[in-house]
């Protein structure tokens, strides 16, 4: 059987970590296996030296001249404002030319990129779930599945959130090698198994790593009790006006501050539930919540599924 080459594409400021993983993960597999199954390339639009993020320079192929079975596409330092940018025109209509054989993986803004080139169009697919509202309005004639962490097809595959390569090489590598080979991987490089479903609370950590005055707003969301959270509050804890405070928390986090709060809050809940085996009602009383049945009805409506539920698939 003749090796599979994957194109490993990148672009300005994409994040190139999950590229260099799932180059690593399918040479784990050619060596577990004993043969050369897969091979990868690199590529970008015009080939050459491409700086992706954080100021990393790869050499690459261009995408055109090349002869690939698959394509991998990153995502990239994103928020809501600039995830549909013009810096990748030349990208997405690169991608409206690559022939239709070419199975197309996305993974985080990646995804979004696939979709401006209509490669999705009638197909389902899922993305970082706060990037679900503006693909299901961008994009209508894709069927999102919010709440998938992968979708994978014979023609695509989606994923979530940065880490979505893992989800994306394990299923690819199960495809053509088997289930023995997946774990046979997964054990000898201590990986992860990826969840099945997706929650919010996946993202908190990467909003944390925005900017100081993020962290600075989460800090402060932290300490203050849910029946004292108000955005009136906030901004006159920072010292600016509540309209400041909204217009810079959707700029700089990609949701808005309402959505910032009961995400932050429902992360301190969860948090308790996966490290300690406290009681619903015993949490509720720590974090500040009015009653115990006040915490549960939150929590679901965030995260959808019951406190018991989460602390069980945790």
């Amino acid at each position: 059987m003749s090796a599979l080459t994957i194109g490993l594409l990148v672009y300005p400021d994409c994040l190139p970590a999950g590229l260099f993983a799932f180059a690593d993960i399918l040479r784990a597999s050619n060596l577990h296996e004993g043969s050369k199954r897969f091979k990868v390339c690199w590529l970008s639009v015009r080939g050459g030296e491409v700086s992706a993020a954080p100021g990393l320079s790869v050499t690459t192929e261009p995408l055109q001249a090349s002869s690939i079975d698959v394509l991998l596409v990153p995502g990239a330092w994103r928020d809501a404002e600039n995830v549909i940018s013009q810096k990748d025109s030349e990208l997405v209509q690169s991608l409206k030319q690559l022939p239709s054989q070419v199975r197309l993986f996305g993974y985080c803004t990646g995804v979004i990129i696939l979709a401006r080139a209509g490669r999705l169009d009638g197909m389902s697919a899922t993305t970082t779930w706060w990037l679900h509202e503006l693909a299901g309005q961008t994009f209508p004639s894709v069927s999102w599945k919010p709440h998938e962490t992968l979708v994978y097809t014979s023609t695509h595959a989606t994923a979530s959130g940065v880490h979505g390569y893992l989800p994306l090489a394990l299923a690819f590598i199960e495809e053509r090698c088997g289930t023995s080979m997946v774990n046979g991987i997964r054990r000898h490089m201590v990986l992860p198994r990826p969840e099945g479903r997706e929650t919010p609370l996946q993202e908190v950590p990467m909003l944390l790593q925005r900017s100081s005055w993020v962290r600075s707003l989460i800090q402060l969301i932290e300490v203050t009790s849910p029946e004292n959270l108000a955005i009136v509050h906030l901004a006159e804890a920072l010292n600016i006006a509540p309209r400041t405070l909204q217009r810079r928390t959707l700029k700089e986090t990609g949701i808005s501050c309402g959505k910032l709060m009961r995400l932050v809050k429902m992360n301190q809940v969860g948090e308790q539930l996966i490290t300690t085996d406290r009681s619903v009602a015993m949490i509720a009383s720590a974090i500040g919540f009015r009653d115990e049945a006040s915490l549960r009805r939150s929590f679901r409506q965030v995260v959808g599924m019951t406190p018991g539920a989460y602390r069980k698939r945790m």
